[in-house]
């Protein structure tokens, strides 16, 4: 059998080379995306993107914020962009019917179920703290925008425990008693932080400076 001609020969191996590469790379593909979580690269899209539009709207209410408040400009700023990135990762990404009996479960034994998580912190690992840490910078950043101690993470507290409840429109989340108690413990560790920080630095009375 005489020799393929040069251009016929590329071309066949041109042929099998991309019928062979493209399926064993369509193969890795698809086994590496089934190992991967379907929703994480939609919800991390969609939480970027939300908390792009609110940082945008808190910068443009920051310069007459600290102006009319009197507060100091970098905590201040700090305090709106973080507290814009945990609303960014909380707010509930869907409204779908069903939020009314979300809600009752919501609310069903809250103090028991408080308790119980307060008792087994730790046993959903990276998330329970990560419900606790995420929130300590808020707590400390408005203390030192507003030099409030209890005030200031007490009105941010309330506001969550709100975004929580919210959570019950979106059946991809999960309103829970826990959370909020891990929350607000986030934000009082913070506040604490920074009043023992404002106290060391200036060598005032707490209630000299960080006044409810």
């Amino acid at each position: 059998m005489p020799p393929l001609p040069h251009h016929l020969r590329d071309r066949f191996a041109g042929r099998v080379r991309d019928r062979f590469v493209g399926r064993v790379s369509g193969r890795v593909r698809d086994r590496l995306w089934d190992h991967l979580p379907r929703h994480v690269p939609v919800e991390a899209v969609r939480a970027l993107a939300l908390w792009a539009v609110l940082a945008l709207l808190a910068a443009g209410a920051w310069r007459p914020l600290v102006r009319r408040r009197g507060w100091p400009p970098l905590p201040s700023l700090g305090l709106l962009l973080w507290t814009c990135l945990i609303l960014a990762m909380t707010l509930p990404m869907a409204v779908e019917p069903g939020a009314g009996e979300r809600l009752s479960m919501c609310l069903a034994h809250p103090a028991g179920r408080v308790g119980w998580a307060a008792r087994t912190f730790g046993d959903r690992g990276l998330e329970d703290v990560m419900n606790v840490a995420l929130w300590v910078p808020s707590g400390a950043l408005s203390v030192l925008a507003t030099r409030r101690a209890v005030a200031a993470p007490s009105v941010l507290a309330l506001a969550f425990v709100a975004v929580e409840f919210l959570q019950t429109l979106d059946p991809g989340r999960e309103c829970d008693p826990g959370d909020m108690l891990y929350n607000s413990t986030g934000l009082f560790l913070g506040a604490l932080a920074a009043g023992l920080a404002i106290r060391a630095r200036r060598g005032l009375a707490p209630h000299d400076d960080a006044a409810c």
